[in-house]
């Protein structure tokens, strides 16, 4: 059982020893050779800009270790295994740290899923020698390869490097039934080899040409011209394997599909943790885009909620004509419509019906609580409070057009019909949720009360106007409250995290989430996360979460260790949990 653990336990080691000492030219970085073209995401670290910003606010390496181990001095084996990463495992921790993934089919067609992380060396003897001595690694060996060497962990797992970078791998093959036509029958394939798949797939980072990694795209270089602390970068070149497998072939469904990136920056500002998103799109994608552009988050639909408390308002505004667009461009229109035309209406009796402009807006969050109640003839019933409020509402577009999908839901049941009024069939009713549907609005609230008070503009809506005023002139928006979110919930927390939680209530203000429609070439989108102490560095600040976070991990596990001895696994759950 120990040798199983001790892999994962060196993995999580170097993630943290990263994460705690946690991006610039024309460029991409050198490590970009590595990384394929069809990667799903990428995302990095830069640990010596982290570091930077964290020694200029006086707080180093060995302040971080020893608040981890603040609570638990006497346990001396995983703070010395993190000094012997730090130190004395040849590692450059001034280069930027790589995580990439991407999905593969194996020859017996199943799915697998790759991750992979790619390190600095300063040393890569120092680093070799280094796993040669942990416990793990004794009795594995290390293979050569023309220009790298590799010890595999086991089936699914390996290390690899050569004189300038380390790149850790797993592979994970998900076998799924696959339905034979002929003999009528699901058929299970054979289990794929995945070490052999594995090693060929390393192989391939290290001996791939330019042109076939990321190192040859100019959003993922031009990514790096933004200094940061952190990036991220997708791009949608990982469905094009899919498109090939799907039944339908649509004629210019890889047009759409194929080149479209997005490129991400994190900082970790005074105040605040900021990314930026900014999204390359091809042509195809882009003459839609621009055609069809959108106006901008119609505040009015949230003025008037009827809440002191709100924790998350979502608001997008769109052209609805896209989706017609859309259709044209793929040439399926009229296949579409063919399908459609049994139900009674068009595509663009679907797009019309609503207006483009939906808000969301959830305030009250708090635990559920029951009260026993006790009726005249001493019955026990049971009465379950909501855990919050809720306001959907979306303008409608063309009367006619919704009138027609409203009169069909009807027929199905989900709505009911009183004059031109739409409320809520049995199961909506049944969910609890109140509906409110007429020629000028969609509106679903949590109950009667809460969408009365909303629809008679007799109440304000208590939200900032810093908050307000990051709203204007977004396509879409999110926010949330995070202080108020976590304090509605705090006083019914109990067990191993609630220092946790107490340290985020004190650390955390809210997040709001927005972008940009369209500007004729990208689209743009920012998160911020804004903190309560506004002058401090946010990394200084989160140095305080993230160790009680990790003490409380460290301390949950060593209780259900203690509870293991006590109670083996093989002991009814009952006496386990009481």
């Amino acid at each position: 059982m120990k040798n199983i653990q001790y892999p994962s336990r060196f993995f999580l080691g170097f993630i943290l020893m990263a994460g705690l000492l946690t991006a610039c030219s024309n460029h991409a970085p050198k490590e970009a050779k590595f990384i394929p073209k069809d990667a799903s995401a990428v995302l990095v670290m830069d640990p010596k800009s982290l570091h930077d910003k964290l020694e200029k606010s006086g707080i180093n390496m060995d302040t971080l270790i020893n608040r981890l181990f603040q609570r638990n001095a006497v346990d001396t084996a995983d703070r010395a295994h993190f000094y012997e990463i730090k130190d004395g495992a040849g590692i450059n921790w001034d280069s930027k740290i790589f995580f990439f993934g991407l999905q593969n089919t194996d020859q017996n067609q199943s799915n697998a899923t790759v991750m992979n992380l790619i390190a600095g060396l300063s040393d890569a003897s120092k680093f070799e020698s280094f796993l040669k001595k942990q416990s793990f690694f004794l009795n594995k060996t290390v293979q050569k390869e023309k220009t790298y060497s590799y010890i595999i962990i086991n089936s699914e797992s390996m290390i690899a490097w050569d004189e300038n970078n380390i790149i850790g791998s797993t592979y994970k093959s998900d076998i799924k039934p696959v339905y034979d036509t002929v003999a009528m029958k699901f058929i299970v394939p054979e289990k794929a080899n995945t070490e052999k798949a594995m090693k060929a797939e390393v192989n391939k980072y290290f001996t791939q040409k330019e042109s076939e990694s990321l190192a040859s795209v100019e959003a993922f270089g031009k990514m790096f011209q933004t200094k940061s602390d952190g990036y991220a970068f997708s791009s949608t070149n990982r469905y094009l394997s899919v498109l090939g497998t799907m039944p339908l072939q649509l004629p210019k469904l890889e047009e759409l599909v194929k080149d479209n990136y997005i490129a991400s920056t994190l900082s970790f500002e005074d105040g605040k943790i900021v990314a930026t998103a900014t999204t390359y799109t091809n042509p195809f994608v882009s003459s839609l885009l621009k055609r069809y552009a959108g106006p901008t988050v119609n505040l009015s639909l949230i003025e008037n909620y009827p809440s002191e408390n709100i924790n998350m308002i979502m608001m997008a505004s769109f052209n609805p004509e896209i989706f017609g667009g859309v259709l044209k461009q793929l040439e399926i229109e009229g296949l579409v419509n063919n399908f459609m035309d049994k139900t009674g209406f068009s595509s663009q009796d679907l797009y019309k019906t609503l207006k483009g402009d939906i808000a969301v807006v959830v305030s009250d969050l708090h635990m559920p609580s029951k009260d026993l109640k006790v009726k005249n003839d001493t019955t026990l019933t049971i009465e379950r409070k909501s855990m919050g409020k809720m306001v959907f509402n979306a303008p409608v577009g063309d009367p006619i057009a919704f009138a027609k999908i409203m009169n069909k839901a009807v027929e199905l049941g989900y709505f009911s019909k009183n004059g031109n009024v739409y409320s809520a069939g049995k199961l909506l009713s049944f969910m609890g949720m109140f509906v409110h549907a007429d020629e000028k609005n969609l509106i679903i609230a949590s109950d009667s009360l809460t969408y009365a008070q909303y629809v008679s503009n007799k109440t304000k809506a208590v939200i900032s106007n810093d908050a307000l005023n990051m709203f204007r002139g977004k396509s879409t928006i999110a926010y949330f409250d995070i202080a108020n979110t976590i304090k509605g919930f705090l006083n019914n927390q109990s067990g191993d995290y609630k220092n946790s939680l107490v340290t985020a209530k004190e650390t955390f203000k809210d997040m709001i989430i927005s972008s940009d429609n369209f500007d004729g070439s990208t689209l743009k989108g920012k998160f911020e996360i804004r903190l309560n102490n506004e002058k401090q560095n946010s990394l200084v600040t989160l140095t305080s979460l993230f160790t009680d976070i990790a003490v409380d991990m460290r301390m949950a596990a060593k209780k259900e260790e203690s509870e293991e001895k006590m109670f083996p696994t093989g002991m009814p759950a009952i006496i386990r949990t009481n």
